[in-house]
Formats: C-alpha cells, sequence, structure tokens
C-alpha cells in the first residue's frame, strides 16, 4: 500500500507542475497579448492622425475647383483614415466618391486623368503631391496630411470604378456597402474598421503580387465577422481575419453589396494557381501573428 501511496503522491506532483507550467504560459501568453495590442493601437492611432474639420476644408476647396468637371462629390468619410499604401486602398477608406462626367475615357484612364484634372486645378500652394493609385487619387498636402479621391463615372444606370486591372469596369454601390460594413461592424462593438485597415497594413508587407484589392479586404472581413464570437481585442480580430481570408480567397468572393458579380476576377477562377499562391502566402502571414513571441515580429509586419 505504501509504494501505491507514492506512485498516487508522484502523479500529483506532476500534475501540479504541469498545471503550474500551463499557468505560466498562459501569463506569458496574456502579457504578449497585452503588448501586441498596445503596439496596434499605436498603429491605428498613426493611420487615425487626421484632423476632420481640416479634411472637410480641403474636400470643399476640391469641390470648388471640380465645380463644372463633377456631377457629384459624394463625401463618404466611413473609413476615417487613408491606408498606408495606395494599392490596398478600399471604399471604407476613400474621403470622397468624385462622379465624373467622362463619357469616353477607358478604366485605365479614369484615375490618370482625374489626378491631371487635379494639379491643374487645386495649384501647388498648400498642395505638395497628386497621386494616381489603382483605384483611387490621394492629395497630400505640405503638412503630410491627405485626402484620398475615388474618382467613378455614371454608366448604363450604375456608378462604376476602374477594376484593378485596369481594364475593365466595376459596378459599385457605395452607400450599400456602407450599411452592411457599418452592420457588421457594430455588431462587433465597432472593432471591424480598425481589424480591417491593421489587416490592410499587414497584407502589404507581402509582395506585391501577392496582395489583395482594398475592397476585397472589406468584403472578407464582413464575411469574416458576420457571425464572430471570438475576443474583440485587436491581435485576436486581426489574427482571425487573416487566417480567414486565406480560407476564403481559394474561391471567388461575391459582392457583399448584393450585386452578381465577383470582386476578385483578378485572381482567377477557383482554386487557380495563382490563389493558391496568395493563400499560402496569408498562411504564412497568419502562422507569423498567430506565433509571435514578442513585439518584433510584428513590428516586421508594419514596416517599422
Amino acid at each position: 500500500m505504501g509504494g501505491s501511496g507514492g506512485r498516487s503522491d508522484s502523479r500529483e506532483i506532476r500534475d501540479i507542475a504541469a498545471l503550474r507550467r500551463e499557468i505560466q504560459e498562459e501569463l506569458r501568453r496574456q502579457e504578449l497579448d497585452a503588448e501586441l495590442n498596445e503596439f496596434l493601437a499605436e498603429q491605428l492611432a498613426s493611420f487615425n492622425d487626421r484632423d476632420t474639420e481640416l479634411v472637410q476644408e480641403r474636400l470643399n476647396a476640391i469641390e470648388g475647383a471640380l465645380a463644372d468637371a463633377a456631377v457629384d462629390v459624394d463625401r463618404l468619410l466611413f473609413g476615417g483614415s487613408v491606408a498606408k499604401h495606395t494599392y490596398v486602398d478600399g471604399l471604407s477608406d476613400t474621403d470622397a466618391l468624385v462622379v465624373l462626367e467622362a463619357p469616353n475615357a477607358s478604366p485605365g484612364d479614369l484615375v490618370a486623368r482625374f489626378a491631371d484634372v487635379l494639379r491643374g486645378r487645386l495649384g501647388s500652394g498648400d498642395v505638395l503631391s497628386v497621386y494616381a493609385g489603382t483605384l483611387a487619387v490621394t492629395v497630400t498636402y505640405r503638412d503630410g496630411s491627405q485626402v484620398q479621391l475615388l474618382p467613378a463615372v455614371e454608366r448604363d444606370g450604375h456608378t462604376s470604378i476602374a477594376a484593378e486591372d485596369g481594364n475593365s469596369w466595376r459596378q459599385i454601390r457605395p452607400h450599400k456597402f456602407a450599411e452592411k460594413l457599418t452592420q457588421v461592424n457594430q455588431a462587433n462593438g465597432r472593432a471591424v474598421v480598425p481589424t480591417i485597415k491593421l489587416a490592410k497594413a499587414a497584407i502589404s508587407s507581402l509582395a506585391e503580387d501577392q496582395q489583395l484589392s482594398g475592397y476585397h479586404i472589406e468584403a472578407i472581413a464582413v464575411d469574416a465577422f458576420r457571425n464572430y464570437s471570438g475576443r474583440r481585442d485587436r491581435a485576436s480580430m486581426l489574427r482571425h481575419l487573416i487566417k480567414h481570408a486565406a480560407e476564403a480567397v481559394l474561391r471567388p468572393t461575391g459582392d457583399i453589396t448584393g450585386q452578381s458579380v465577383h470582386i476578385d476576377e483578378y485572381l482567377g477562377a477557383a482554386n487557380s494557381d495563382r490563389r493558391q499562391s496568395v493563400s499560402a502566402n496569408l498562411r504564412q502571414l497568419s502562422s507569423t501573428l498567430d506565433n509571435a513571441t514578442n513585439v518584433s515580429d510584428y513590428r516586421a509586419l508594419f514596416d517599422e
């Protein structure tokens, strides 16, 4: 009996030691998550560091300069910030949708022509540069602030913007899009839009041909958080979105506004070579986020 009791005591000691290690590991994970969330909050602060009243004043000036060139200037201001990199812009980052009278412009010419118009009409006094990206035009001012504008045209009764390939048109319904994204954002404590901004910045660390368009990321986020029940801290939601995106990109993503189109034709058919390549890179990014051992692992993704 004495021997049996000794074995029982030994098992209890091992169980207690294992429990202690589990508790210590959980405490280390909580400390790391706190540090990661603090870092991500700093990133968001840098994305959101804007003077809203000044942006409104500059949109007024832009609208005045375009008075005889634009059909309408629709101030979206949904995202409240310009993305770090123009080539991952999405509708939620846009300060204003500018519907132009440009019946003969091809999709590839629309953004370039609009940028040329802005350069000619805004002058160089307060404006440092006007940059034409894939979809949008970013006006950078001498104080470092930016305003982002999305040029569009009315075609066949629909509002259309240039598609990512520059050769075709994409129909959009910006207010329907904002409604869908707002619903999911509010259902998740208004944490989805900040997560999208962080995801765009993290994905921009990938090679350019492996990145997703901003609108695509936003649509994936709506799907990822539609029935989300996980933790709502920044690090957890960012990890969830990237992991979800790695699977979602393998099949075409429908337009979240209900239009019978896919918003990611640029990736080809389901399970295409390019989709599999992008998915593999997103899985690697997801692994980096999941297995980070210190904040430096995250800093490397955000160009710090």
